[in-house]
């Protein structure tokens, strides 16, 4: 398209104007003289003449340009598809501005941001690689050393299919129980009643052992052991015996690999027990005891040997007294021949009975030892055992409401008395 400048024009006209006007003058002041037109007249006029053919140029070319937008206008107002005009007017604006600076570079900053997030997706993948691999190693790992603990406590179940997931954002690792070569989930609440689940297929026994299979799991796996102080909370709980005794066993061995181990139990014959196995119990093992002192509570010096000693040994001189000089108040006597029997059950059958298990519940697992149990020697003592609690059992409170008021006839309690004597060699 051709550019003129307007005040380039009125520029030259007004030269050529002023060349004009100068030349009339001469005229007029020699009117009988010839004047001829000079060199800046006819510079000017060249001027002038070369405006004329680029004004005509300009004006061919507007007018051509009129022509492109007439028809262009015509062609619009045949165009039935105004919509279609719109969006492809759109997408040339859009083409039009992607050329653009800034657009170039928002571009430009677009391809770099992409291309860095491709690389940190592929370092992220890799990442997640290792990591998994990781978690498949360290779980395997875990899940021996668990299932070698069950096994030392003679589970009849072990662990497997452990794995790792992260649903949430928040790793975890579910895992299955295995009992008789059949894999059970573990179930949650929403579990149909009647499915074999964690909470159904195991004991009270069994899904203590299993926690602590997984805390020792834990402990040795870790490298600063050496340095740290383990606290096992009453480990033990709801296991038999041979459980505790490896129990026991296990945590002695811990004693000698790391900082401190504190036991914390209700049950003073597992402390002894302890105690007693303990190599270097003179000079490494500290007895304590937490006891009520007003609204708190106080720690302070425990003789493990007198605790499990003084309960027992209490019953036993009041039931000795009364069996040899009819000593001690009826009642207290009637009660206390219970509690001397499982004491003497409890110390002759260590871990056999359960913290919260009485003489009846004693009587009845005796009554179902099997042939390989360490009960099944103290079957021959059935009967009379029987015959003991069916009669103590009417002076406490758990068997009878009415115990303080219930009557004591001297010669019948002194006969059940000799004869529980009699029962554990004491009389």
């Amino acid at each position: 398209m051709p550019v003129i400048s307007f005040q380039d024009i009125q520029q030259k006209y007004a030269t050529l104007r002023e060349r004009c006007l100068a030349l009339a003058k001469k005229k007029q002041d020699s009117p009988t003289e010839a004047v001829t037109a000079d060199a800046d007249f006819n510079t000017a006029l060249a001027a002038v003449e070369a405006l004329r053919v680029a004004v005509a140029a300009y004006n061919t070319a507007v007018d051509a340009a009129n022509l492109r937008v007439n028809e262009q206008k015509a062609a619009a107002r045949q165009q039935s598809d105004l919509t279609a005009l719109k969006n492809e007017l759109t997408q040339l604006e859009a083409r039009k501005r992607r050329f653009e600076p800034e657009v170039v570079q928002a571009c430009q900053a677009y391809q770099d941001a992409v291309s860095a997030k491709a690389g940190l997706q592929q370092k992220k993948d890799t990442a997640r690689q290792q990591l998994d691999q990781h978690c498949r190693d360290i779980l395997k790992t875990y899940e021996q050393s668990i299932n070698d603990y069950l096994d030392q406590f003679n589970a009849g179940f072990r662990i497997t299919n452990t794995r790792h997931l992260y649903t949430g954002g928040t790793p975890s690792s579910p895992y299955q129980i295995e009992i008789n070569s059949t894999a059970l989930d573990l179930g949650d609440a929403r579990t149909p009643l009647g499915t074999p689940s964690f909470k159904t297929a195991l004991s009270s026994g069994d899904r203590s052992a299993l926690a602590l299979a997984f805390f020792l799991a834990v402990l040795k796996q870790d490298a600063s052991i050496g340095s740290k102080i383990v606290v096992f909370d009453d480990p033990f709980t709801s296991l038999d015996r041979f459980r505790r005794t490896c129990t026991q066993q296990l945590i002695q061995r811990l004693s000698d690999s790391a900082e401190q181990v504190v036991v914390l139990s209700h049950d003073p014959f597992f402390l002894k027990l302890l105690c007693d196995e303990c190599p270097s119990a003179n000079t490494n093992v500290k007895t304590l005891q937490m006891s009520k002192a007003g609204n708190t509570t106080a720690i302070g010096e425990w003789d493990v040997q007198a605790a499990t000693q003084s309960l027992y040994m209490k019953d036993y001189s009041t039931l000795l007294g009364f069996c040899r000089e009819r000593k001690g108040e009826r009642h207290t006597v009637a009660r206390a021949i219970r509690p001397f029997l499982e004491g003497v059950l409890r110390g002759r059958f260590p871990g056999q009975f359960g913290e919260k298990e009485w003489l009846g519940d004693f009587i009845g697992k005796i009554r179902e030892a099997s042939s390989t149990s360490g009960l099944h020697y103290a079957k021959a003592y059935l009967a009379e055992l029987d015959d003991i609690s069916s009669y103590s059992k009417k002076y406490y409170h758990l068997q009878n409401p009415n115990a303080d008021s219930e009557p004591v006839n001297d010669d019948e309690l002194h006969g059940y008395v000799k004869r529980t004597l009699r029962l554990v060699g004491g009389a």
